[in-house]
């Protein structure tokens, strides 16, 4: 998430995630408060730690020596991981300075997919400067630019998270973890890159796959249960915001809100949850008559 604020951190501390990127590239309060905001955000969830620069799309406006400064600040809360630019100048001393956390050396690209033999120098690169983790991100400009970057994880003997950015790029950031990546990236609140989706969309997905079936301990289960939550409210709010626009199509041809026989299609198909169901129709129904054509 971009973190512009203190408040930003207490929020993320608070969601239901399991994981969370401290984007600090655009913070704009005093840097002396963040080892602790943080460090209360590492005890709890694992994190990642970064400052983009402006050359590969992030937000920050000082010169390297004043990132370098935000970096060494950061890893004060002993984070889980520390993010930095692969051909950046500071990227050494961040991996130097990293203590117990991992170094993700990552490259960005926005401007597409280049052939897998570019890709691959970019990954050996990374390595070539101490990745612990290899980061690949590119713009998908066709649906074959999935393929290549998803075919970097596992090739290397360090973990790599690669997918592409961008609407085409979608597959390519649900399936990334499926097939051997540490992690995957969802927005808190508004997307920090192209194509990215929200984390309730993401773990709705992943709760249709199945991929919380397996949990065992009290403290999986119940994360798993945080997953779900989070799943459920995305698609309630989803089903609010189809209802509001099925409300002021109607209007817009004079037909009424009500119509008995499809709400009684609905709560027949409900089953057991019937009566979950009798609310949530209640509250879209009520949605539809305050929505304007």
């Amino acid at each position: 998430m971009l973190v512009e604020r203190a408040k930003d951190l207490e929020r993320a501390l608070r969601a239901p995630v399991r994981c969370v990127e401290a984007r600090l590239d655009p913070y704009k309060e005093d840097a002396g408060a963040l080892p602790k905001l943080l460090g209360e955000i590492a005890a709890s969830k694992t994190l990642i730690v970064t400052a983009r620069s402006a050359a590969e799309g992030g937000l920050f406006k000082g010169s390297e020596e004043e990132r370098l400064g935000l970096y060494l600040k950061a890893l004060d809360a002993g984070p889980h991981y520390v993010d930095v630019e692969a051909s950046s100048g500071i990227a050494e001393d961040v991996v130097k300075a990293k203590g117990g956390a991992k170094a993700i050396l990552s490259k960005h690209d926005f401007g597409g997919t280049p052939d897998l033999e570019v890709l691959k120098g970019w990954a050996r690169g990374a390595l070539s400067r101490g990745a612990d983790v290899i980061k690949i991100a590119t713009m998908a400009r066709a649906w074959e630019d999935n393929f290549k970057v998803l075919s970097l994880i596992g090739a290397f003997e360090k973990p790599v998270v690669a997918f592409a950015m961008g609407p085409l790029g979608l597959m390519s950031r649900i399936f990334a973890p499926l097939m051997g990546a540490p992690f995957t990236y969802a927005a808190l609140d508004a997307p920090a890159a192209p194509g990215q989706l929200s984390y309730g969309a993401m773990e709705a997905i992943y709760s249709s796959l199945g991929i919380y079936s397996n949990s065992t301990s009290l403290r999986d289960m119940r994360i798993a249960l945080d997953a779900i939550d989070s799943a459920l409210m995305h698609l309630l709010k989803l089903r609010l915001e189809v209802c509001r626009d099925i409300g002021r199509l109607k209007k817009s041809l004079g037909l009424s809100v009500y119509d008995d026989s499809r709400e009684e299609e609905v709560l027949k198909r409900a089953g057991d949850f019937k009566q979950l169901f009798d609310l949530i129709v209640q509250m879209c129904k009520a949605v539809q008559i305050v929505t304007p054509i």
